[in-house]
């Protein structure tokens, strides 16, 4: 008994000393990756434990089991995105050769400015305009993307960081009441910094997730500083291809990255061709980038900006393969919301639509809309 006894204990112990020399051979981020692994495991543990709960309260004896069945379905599902993350994190950790990460809007080095100096003492970033006022109007199949800088900023960390309302609703022709409806399918409050080279970062974000008009959760919402959330480097004023970089940091939240691939990029035949209303050729190309998160292994984006103009085209990606026909693109853009009564824009009931955004998002309202 005693020996067997000793054989457990130095059996334990070797164990420990292994996941010891595991952990201190690993970075920092890649030990953060297993730990992120393990919480996403026990909690799609706790979810799959509480669904066979709730099964077991449905007196049918055919509908208890049909729902047991669709929640081991689920357990299934989970385990294996919680694998795939695992195994993202660890890429990502690769890719960006980091060890820590610090968070930028803490960085005594650099010099941030003003958010009411953007367009006036300070040029606008060339692929993300915060100049109080700017309007970009995105277009995604049948919803409507309206991309505002308010004239607010809100100090995060210390910075002072422009105020950008981001909302996306659904455009629909109601035969009934002969009228077109808008419907909010996310308002979002991001919160924007620049510095004096023109980089912009990203300080942190509201998310109000909607479903059918109703609000339902704020998933994806952080606030560098708060829980140990940090900000990032949204978009390089001066871009190289191969640079890479986070965009935000809130693990199991916001875990964004984009990698740089060209500057003179032209969307091809396979990605659906240009945005004709703002095509890249005739300026000598745009920016692309792979936009991707650990979050969604399987899923990510080609996006391209033009300079001067910013964003103008989104190429949905699933498994690193086009998604054919999931774009969004730029239809038009200006320096006020005035744009949304513009034909190019091309929004069926532009007073009906400015009604709906005010009652979202008070920065649509009053002044800031034209009578």
């Amino acid at each position: 008994m005693q020996t067997k006894r000793n054989c457990l204990i130095l059996s334990a112990a070797a164990g420990l000393a292994l996941a010891a020399h595991q952990a201190a051979a690993a970075t920092p981020c890649n030990f953060s990756a297993t730990l992120m692994s393990r919480s996403c495991l026990w909690e799609s543990g706790e979810e799959f434990n509480a669904a066979m709960a709730r099964c077991a309260t449905i007196g049918s004896g055919t509908e208890r089991r049909g729902c047991k069945e669709a929640a081991r379905r689920e357990r299934g599902e989970a385990l294996e995105t919680c694998t795939a993350q695992r195994h993202a994190r660890n890429a990502a950790c690769a890719d960006l050769g980091e060890v820590r990460y610090s968070d930028p809007l803490t960085d005594s080095t650099i010099d941030f400015i003003d958010p009411d100096e953007i367009g006036g003492s300070w040029p606008n970033n060339p692929y993300v305009i915060l100049q109080a006022g700017h309007t970009h109007v995105l277009r995604a199949e049948e919803e409507i993307v309206i991309v505002y800088a308010t004239d607010e900023a809100r100090e995060i960390e210390g910075v002072a960081c422009r105020v950008v309302a981001d909302v996306v609703v659904e455009e629909e022709y109601d035969e009934q009441e002969m009228q077109w409806e808008y419907t909010a399918v996310e308002v979002t409050d991001d919160w924007f910094a620049q510095d004096t080279t023109g980089n912009v970062y990203y300080c942190g974000e509201v998310s109000r997730n909607y479903e059918d008009g109703v609000l339902r959760d704020l998933d994806g919402s952080f606030e560098a500083g708060l829980e140990l959330a940090r900000g990032g480097l949204l978009t390089l004023a001066f871009p190289m291809p191969g640079d890479i970089h986070r965009q935000e940091y809130a693990l199991g939240e916001a875990e964004d990255i984009v990698k740089y691939l060209a500057t003179d990029a032209v969307p091809s035949d396979d990605e659906g061709g240009e945005n004709a209303d703002f095509p890249c050729a005739p300026a000598g190309g745009c920016l692309k980038t792979f936009d991707f998160t650990p979050l969604e292994p399987d899923s990510s984006e080609y996006k391209y900006y033009l300079p001067g103009t910013g964003f103008v085209l989104a190429v949905a990606l699933e498994d690193g393969e086009v998604v054919e026909g999931d774009r969004e693109e730029l239809i038009c853009r200006g320096d006020s919301l005035d744009i949304l009564h513009s034909e190019n824009c091309a929004v069926e009931d532009p007073a009906g639509l400015l009604d709906e955004l005010c009652s979202l998002h008070h920065s649509f309202c009053g002044d800031a809309v034209a009578q």
